[in-house]
């Protein structure tokens, strides 16, 4: 994935919150100020295999590095 255009982050603050992102081409904070809440309902079957991912998904600290499970 590392010679890709794409980026995929994981945030998790293990009380319930989590962020799952895709990115294509360069993370900056402009481009996550101007995020959006998606929707639309033809993004729903897309959204419920998110929703899978990202309940399935963990960051945890390992060697003083974070990992995701």
């Amino acid at each position: 994935m590392k010679k890709s255009n794409y980026k995929f982050m994981l945030a998790d603050d293990h009380k319930g919150n989590k962020v799952l992102a895709v990115i294509k081409g360069e993370f900056s904070s402009s481009l996550v100020s101007q995020a959006k809440i998606i929707d639309d309902s033809r993004f729903k079957d897309t959204a419920e295999q998110l929703k899978r991912i990202i309940d399935a998904s963990s960051v945890k600290e390992k060697d003083g590095d974070n990992s995701c499970n």
